[in-house]
C-alpha cells in the first residue's frame, strides 16, 4: 500500500517537469520517448529506495545492491536536472527573443557556454555524457541499464520485507540530510557487522578506516558507536583522539586514569572493549603494540575490538579484516545532497535559474561536506537570481586566483589545509586567507565572527591582523565546530603558470 501511494504522488509531482522537457525536445521525438523512459525508471527506482531505507537491512549483498541503486538514481536524476533546467531556461529565453538583455543580466550566466562557464560547464557536460558527443546514445545506453537493474530487484524486494521497519519521525528531506549523515549507509552496517560478529579468532580485532581528511570518518564512528546494539554490547567505549598517543603514559590503560577517555560505559555489559583511535598519518609501533597489549591485558576472555581512523594507506597492515576506504561523494549524489541543502523545501523546478547556478555551484565546490554547508548558508540568505549570479562569478573567479597564485584548485588546497583565498560580495576587499582549517569539541567557546558574515561583509568591522572565524557548525555527531584563521590580505597575482593551471583542472575534475 505504501509503495502505492508514493507512485501516485511521485508521478503527480513529476509531470510538471516531464512536460516541459517534452515540450523543449518535441523536434526530437526518439530522446523525448528516451526521456520518458528514464522518467518511468526512476520514480520505480525512487520507491524501491525510500522503501528500503525505512527497514533495517543488514545483509552486506543487499546492501550494495541498493548502493548501486541509489547512484543509477542519482546519476538519473542528475540527467534529468540539468535537462530539465535548460529546458526551462531555452523556453523562457525564447519567449524573450524580442527584448535586449542588459549586461549584468543573471540570464547570461546560465548558458552552458565553455568560454562563459569556464571549466564547470564543460566538466558537467563530460560527467552527462562522457566523451560522447551524442546523446541519444548516451541516454539510450543509461536507460537501459537502469531498467535491466530494475527488472533484476524481484529478489530484492522479497527479502526487504523481512526487515523490520526503522521508525522515524516523516521530516522533510532537508531536515533528514542537515540532521543525518549522508551516502554512508552501507559503510555504516559494515562497521556496525565488524562490531557485534563474534571474533574468528581470540586476537584483538582490528578495522582500519581510511580516507582524505575532512570525508566523514570520524562521524561515521561516532554514528555507530551512539546505536544502541554497540552500546549494549561493550562495557566501555574509549576514545583517543588524533595526537592523544604522543603521551606513552596514556597507552598503559590499567595504571593511567581512562576516565577522560571513556566516550560511554555500560556496567550491565560483559568486559568488553571498544577503543577509538584517531590518527593523522601513521602510528608508532611500539605505541601500537602497548595499546594492543593493555587491551587485551583489561578483557582477558576477549571480544575487545579496535578501530583506527587515518588518512593515510600506513595503518591498512595494522588490520585483522579488510579495511574499509571512504571517499567523497560521486558529484551526481553530491548535487542532491546540495540541491536539498539550497532549496529545503522550495521545489527547484519551480526556480530552473537559481537551480542551474546552483548545479554550476556545486560542480566548483568539488564534493565537500563543509564548503556545501558553507555555500548553501549563503544562497539561502537571498534567494534572487541576480545575487546567485553574482555568487557563482564570485566562486569562479576565486577557483581561477587560486590555480594562478598557487597551481591548485582551492577545494583540493583544502583538503591538504594549505592556505587558500576566499572570496567576498565587498567591493573595496574582494578577497581574504584562510588557514588552519580545523575542527573543536562543541563544548568549546566558538568565535564571534561568523566565515558567511565575512562572505556576505556583514557583521561590522573586522580585525586587523591575523583571527578566528567559525565557518560551520555541524548538526550531526560528532557535533564539531570548524574553524578557520582568516586575515584580510588581497592575492598578489603572478603571470606565467598558465600552463599549469590548465594541467591542474584537467587532472582535478
Amino acid at each position: 500500500m505504501d509503495i502505492l501511494v508514493s507512485a501516485i504522488v511521485g508521478d503527480l509531482i513529476s509531470r510538471s517537469a516531464s512536460f516541459v522537457i517534452s515540450r523543449y525536445f518535441q523536434q526530437q521525438p526518439d530522446i523525448n520517448k528516451i526521456l520518458q523512459r528514464l522518467w518511468s525508471v526512476l520514480l520505480r527506482i525512487d520507491i524501491f529506495v525510500e522503501e528500503a531505507e525505512a527497514r533495517h537491512i543488514t545483509n552486506q549483498g543487499m546492501l550494495r545492491q541498493l548502493k548501486m541503486l541509489r547512484q543509477g538514481m542519482y546519476r538519473g536524476r542528475y540527467v534529468l536536472d540539468a535537462l530539465r533546467f535548460q529546458a526551462a531556461r531555452g523556453e523562457e529565453e525564447m519567449s524573450h527573443s524580442s527584448s535586449a538583455l542588459s549586461k549584468s543580466s543573471p540570464t547570461k550566466c546560465l548558458r552552458f557556454s565553455r568560454t562563459r562557464s569556464g571549466s564547470s560547464s564543460s566538466n558537467r557536460e563530460a560527467l552527462l555524457f562522457g566523451t560522447n558527443n551524442n546523446i541519444q546514445d548516451e541516454l539510450q545506453r543509461m536507460v537501459d541499464t537502469l531498467e535491466d537493474t530494475v527488472a533484476g530487484m524481484k529478489e530484492f524486494l522479497f527479502f526487504m520485507e523481512l526487515y523490520p521497519r526503522i521508525l522515524r519521525q516523516p521530516y522533510g528531506m532537508y531536515l533528514l540530510l542537515d540532521n543525518c549523515m549522508f551516502g554512508r549507509q552501507m559503510e555504516r552496517e559494515q562497521v556496525l557487522n565488524f562490531l557485534l560478529s563474534p571474533g574468528a579468532t581470540s586476537d584483538l580485532a582490528v578495522l582500519p578506516i581510511v580516507g582524505p581528511i575532512r570525508v566523514g570518518k570520524s562521524t561515521l564512528v561516532e554514528h555507530v558507536c551512539r546505536d544502541e546494539s554497540v552500546r549494549s554490547h561493550f562495557s566501555m567505549i574509549l576514545f583517543f583522539p588524533q595526537g592523544s598517543l604522543r603521551d606513552e603514559g596514556v597507552v598503559d590503560l590499567k595504571r593511567n586514569n581512562i576516565n577522560g577517555l571513556v566516550r560511554y560505559r555500560n556496567s550491565a555489559s560483559q568486559t568488553r572493549l571498544l577503543i577509538i583511535v584517531e590518527i593523522a598519518e601513521d602510528i608508532n609501533e611500539g605505541t601500537w603494540r602497548r595499546l594492543k597489549s593493555s587491551t587485551t591485558g583489561m578483557t582477558p576472555c576477549g571480544g575487545s575490538k579496535i578501530i583506527i581512523t587515518s588518512r593515510s594507506d600506513r595503518i591498512v597492515n595494522l588490520g585483522t579484516t579488510e579495511a574499509l576506504r571512504l571517499d567523497f561523494l560521486p558529484p551526481e549524489a553530491y548535487w542532491h545532497f546540495f540541491k536539498s541543502l539550497v532549496f529545503r523545501s522550495t521545489n527547484p523546478d519551480e526556480q530552473p535559474k537559481l537551480a542551474t547556478m546552483a548545479m554550476e555551484i556545486a560542480l566548483e565546490l568539488r564534493q565537500g561536506f563543509t564548503s556545501a554547508h558553507i555555500a548553501s548558508g549563503i544562497l539561502r540568505h537571498n534567494f534572487n537570481a541576480r545575487f546567485w549570479c553574482t555568487v557563482l562569478e564570485c566562486v569562479r573567479e576565486s577557483r581561477q586566483t587560486n590555480l594562478n597564485m598557487f597551481g591548485q584548485h582551492p577545494n583540493l588546497r583544502l583538503r591538504e589545509d594549505a592556505p587558500v583565498y576566499c572570496w567576498r560580495l565587498v567591493k573595496s576587499c574582494r578577497y581574504f586567507l584562510i588557514h588552519n582549517y580545523h575542527q573543536s569539541d562543541s563544548s568549546e567557546n566558538v568565535p564571534k565572527i561568523n566565515l558567511r558574515d565575512i562572505v556576505l561583509g556583514s557583521g561590522g568591522k573586522l580585525p586587523c591582523g591575523e583571527f578566528e572565524a567559525l565557518a560551520w557548525k555541524s548538526r550531526i555527531p560528532p557535533y564539531y565546530n570548524y574553524r578557520v584563521s582568516c586575515k584580510m590580505q588581497a592575492p598578489q597575482l603572478t603571470v606565467g603558470r598558465k600552463k599549469r593551471v590548465r594541467q591542474e583542472e584537467e587532472h582535478f575534475v
